[in-house]
């Protein structure tokens, strides 16, 4: 694979908007000159990421994440950097060097994502140019698909041939394991070979968030061949849980609008698009996950749903508004008149029109579950009614916020003829029994990646071989260091918040009220307006106000112990607020280190008095010295 220059790279980074990279995961809010929201490597309601348009970084101050947008794409996605490198270039219209293909040492994936990027234009240019593409071109035509749409879209044409696409891509040396590794081709059942997935269908590129291709759909042009589709298998990766067809063209309207429209085909998505309708997603033939209303939380708040008026669509509608729900968004259903479907009713009756029936007929859930329940009879007899009353509740049980769950309340029990003070305590009971959602799953439910061990805010080549969970133990007393760095932040305001966290985790503060208030002046930062009164009149909570109002009046300097044990300088005052912060985090992450050190000894001791494996043990001791050296030369500090 050809080497991607300096000079390409820093033209990508000058050509992208880190905030737009950034919205395409996180819903953001402008701060003053940054942007906030909720991080998507860690759980949190409280937003604590910020986006500095002006360097073109992010930060975490929840988690210590942080650098540029390079480094974004390569956690978010867990992309290598050259695959990061083109995926920006692709997005800023940078034209890189042609790929001769991966080398030997290029990652499985990456040579997968390089053979889906060609059997797109294989495709592509059969359907637009190739005259067995014909039949192909003829069938869009009479559905009335323009030629801007198809080329939006990448639709193309698998020609009717066993081998077509393994020719072609053998000329381009993509060998077959790798075309079968993206779903591309099949083995022959004598296991002599391979064939083509495609032949003789419509094809449908089925693209990530970002515009990578993962996969395809296949249509029928023959009537009398079957499936009707035929969709990519699950690979590493392309997981159709995980992707929703249309959100890479959609996803800016989507955002303006903060809603999303869900209908069920790739044909449905494209009609509605090209009418002028174009916050709208297909879900690909499965039923709504999790992870596929996370993907659209990053976008909108509301999301419509357009389903089947048979009964599997209505069950399927059921089961999506209590993943929408929980997911903290706002679900809507709509039913089209009978005998319409999405790309029947814009033909005929145009963008505008099925964007004002979606207005005008759509129904909130409580109102859409009641309609169903009389529309299946249940609500005919008294223990139909209490069923389906107990299924609006177990709904509501999934509104975390409460304000908006006790509106809803409200609602379902007026519209049930109940007075809300008997379903209260029923609604109460079915919260308690919920479990509660492991962080793991919550990081799921979020959207993001598996959070890897965070580096104690320090850049990837000097990280801390030292977990966030491990970094502080709790402790009825924080060290001498974070007391001198709460004051520092208290008396110096936000300049100093940001000095100080742009370096630190919340973490690495001892867990109690030190760790309260450094999340608090997070807070305060994000909001941009400091509030010193808030914390000493005890808003953010009584452990936290005695803190601030200790450290304000009786600071003490940590220990001149630490300056005769390593030569490192005790902070001080009179050295100015930045200089004397610095110092203090070198103390605190120091007390840290030393004492994983300790338990590590122990460790060491009690491998060999046992005779147990020691290398993992040693591993760990070896990294963890050379972090302390590092950060002993504070080469933390002259990273930001």
């Amino acid at each position: 694979m050809n080497r991607i220059s300096d000079t390409h790279i820093e033209e990508i980074r000058s050509l992208t908007d880190i905030v737009d990279v950034v919205s395409d995961y996180v819903r953001l809010k402008k701060r003053g000159t940054n942007f906030i929201g909720l991080c998507p490597f860690h759980t949190e309601k409280t937003p604590s990421f910020n986006v500095n348009p002006g360097m073109g970084i992010f930060k975490c101050f929840g988690c210590g994440e942080g650098g540029d947008v390079f480094h974004f794409m390569e956690r978010v996605e867990g992309l290598s950097f050259p695959e990061t490198v083109r995926l920006l270039a692709e997005r800023a219209g940078v034209q890189l060097p042609e790929e001769e293909g991966p080398d030997e040492d290029a990652s499985e994936k990456e040579a997968a994502y390089h053979a889906l990027r060609f059997a797109a234009r294989f495709f592509h240019d059969n359907l637009t140019r190739g005259e067995a593409g014909g039949v192909a071109r003829a069938y869009l035509k009479q559905r009335g698909y323009d030629a801007a749409s198809i080329r939006k879209f990448g639709v193309g044409y698998a020609p009717d041939s066993w081998d077509a696409l393994l020719l072609a891509a053998e000329k381009q040396k993509i060998g077959p394991d790798v075309l079968a590794y993206a779903g591309l081709v099949v083995p022959r059942r004598e296991g002599n070979g391979w064939y083509d997935r495609y032949r003789h269908r419509l094809m449908f590129p089925i693209f990530s968030h970002v515009g990578k291709v993962l996969g395809f759909g296949g249509r029928i042009l023959r009537e009398d061949d079957t499936p009707k589709y035929i969709n990519s298998p699950e690979t590493k990766i392309y997981s159709k849980s995980r992707v929703l067809y249309g959100l890479y063209h959609g996803k800016n309207a989507m955002r303006h609008r903060e809603e999303a429209v869900l209908v069920e085909g790739y044909t449905d998505v494209m009609s509605l698009y090209q009418a002028g309708v174009q916050h709208v997603v297909a879900s690909s033939g499965t039923a709504l996950t999790v992870d596929q209303v996370a993907l659209l939380g990053r976008y909108v708040k509301t999301i419509v749903l357009l389903y089947d008026a048979d009964a599997a669509g209505q069950r399927a509608g059921l089961r999506a508004i209590d993943l929408i729900l929980a997911a903290g968004l706002i679900p809507y259903a709509v039913q089209l008149p009978d005998g319409e479907d999405p790309d029947s009713f814009v033909r005929t009756k145009g963008g505008p029109a099925f964007d004002a029936y979606l207005r005008e007929h759509r129904q909130d859930f409580v109102d859409f579950m009641l309609a169903q329940a009389h529309k299946s009879g249940e609500m005919d007899a008294p223990e139909g009614q209490a069923a389906v009353q107990r299924a609006i509740l177990e709904s509501l049980s999934q509104i975390d916020d409460p304000l908006v769950r006790e509106s809803y309340l409200r609602v379902a029990a007026g519209k049930m003829g109940l007075p809300d003070v008997q379903l209260r305590p029923l609604l109460t009971g079915m919260m308690r029994r919920r479990k509660p959602t492991s962080s793991a799953s919550a990081d799921r439910q979020h959207g993001a990646p598996a959070p890897e061990a965070s580096p104690l805010s320090a850049p990837a080549a000097e990280s801390a071989p030292v977990d966030n969970q491990d970094i502080s133990e709790p402790h009825a007393e924080p060290m001498p260091p974070e007391k001198f760095l709460h004051y520092l932040m208290l008396d110096g305001g936000l300049p100093i918040v940001e000095y100080v966290m742009g370096h630190m985790a919340v973490e690495e503060f001892t867990e109690g009220p030190s760790r309260e208030l450094a999340t608090e002046l997070v807070r305060q930062y994000a909001a941009d307006a400091f509030d010193r009164k808030r914390i000493l009149g005890g808003g953010a909570g009584e452990g936290v106000q005695r803190l601030a109002a200790e450290v304000l009046t009786q600071l003490s300097e940590p220990s001149m112990n630490w300056e005769r044990r390593r030569n490192i300088s005790v902070p001080k005052l009179s050295d100015g607020p930045r200089e004397a912060a610095g110092s203090a985090m070198v103390l605190l992450r120091l007390r840290h280190i030393h004492r994983k050190l300790d338990r590590l000894k122990k460790d060491l001791y009690r491998a060999q008095q046992t005779g147990t494996d020691m290398h993992g043990l040693l591993q760990e001791q070896a990294e963890l010295l050379a972090y302390r050296r590092a950060v002993e030369n504070r080469e933390f500090l002259s990273t930001t």
